[in-house]
């Protein structure tokens, strides 16, 4: 098999031909797909037996090799060096940003969440957390959770959520649905400022933003307490 030549093509571009420039310039509807590559690895690679492959030719073998949409499904960033003669930072950024694009499109974490009890076993842990934390799932429309988020964690016996914590992802990325899961150190049963928080929370988000609040469950020792199981919603 014939050894493999890298050529150097980057400094032969004029200058407001590339990538950095260009962006500046149009605008980044204006770049190629390997042209954004280019501007996320920012260098080249320096390969055994003293060959030199510039962003340029690098981002252009990646999307070829990999795929546009192959290249930022990565999961592994030793395998992706291993498997396409990459640079361990490299791989490592494309990893960070495959996994960034996968929480952004709600692939992250997806489990069952369409009963009080299968969300109960999924937090269970928070049984024994010492601080009161607040979560929210985002579900889509077959009641499966395709996001979660911490948005709150507060003190022993004690948390702070406002309504712009739980909202703002949802209302970012388009979802309509979500529940809402604290805990508390002791019993899970629901206290009166917990019952008319949620109650102010699910009419805001409805009738501001037609985001339904379909569930607050609340985690304690001696198990859980959910407002949709005491017909509180």
């Amino acid at each position: 098999m014939a050894d493999l030549v890298f050529m150097s093509e980057f400094k032969k571009l004029a200058e407001d031909e590339k990538p950095r420039e260009k962006l500046a310039k149009y605008g980044p509807q204006a770049l190629s797909l390997w042209e954004l590559v280019a501007l996320i690895l920012r260098t080249g690679e320096r390969h055994k037996g003293g060959h030199f492959e510039d962003v340029m030719q690098l981002s252009k073998r990646l999307v070829s090799e990999c795929g546009f949409r192959g290249l930022f499904n990565q999961k592994d960033s030793a395998e992706l060096k291993n498997n396409h003669n990459i640079h361990k930072g490299h791989a490592e950024i494309i990893v960070a940003i495959s996994e960034i694009q996968r929480r952004l499109h709600g692939r992250f974490d997806s489990f069952d969440a369409s009963e009080p009890s299968k969300i109960f076993e999924k937090f269970k842990a928070l049984q024994k957390a010492k601080q009161e934390q607040c979560f929210v799932l985002h579900l889509d429309p077959k009641k499966r959770c395709v996001y979660q988020e911490m948005v709150a964690v507060g003190q022993a016996n004690s948390v702070v959520v406002y309504p712009n914590d739980v909202l703002r992802t949802p209302i970012w990325i388009g979802t309509k649905e979500i529940i809402i899961i604290h805990n508390h150190r002791g019993q899970s049963k629901a206290s009166k400022a917990d019952i008319a928080w949620t109650l102010a929370l699910v009419k805001g988000a409805w009738s501001l933003h037609q985001i339904k609040v379909s569930d607050h469950i609340i985690i304690g020792e001696d198990g859980y307490f959910s407002f949709i199981e005491k017909d509180l919603l």
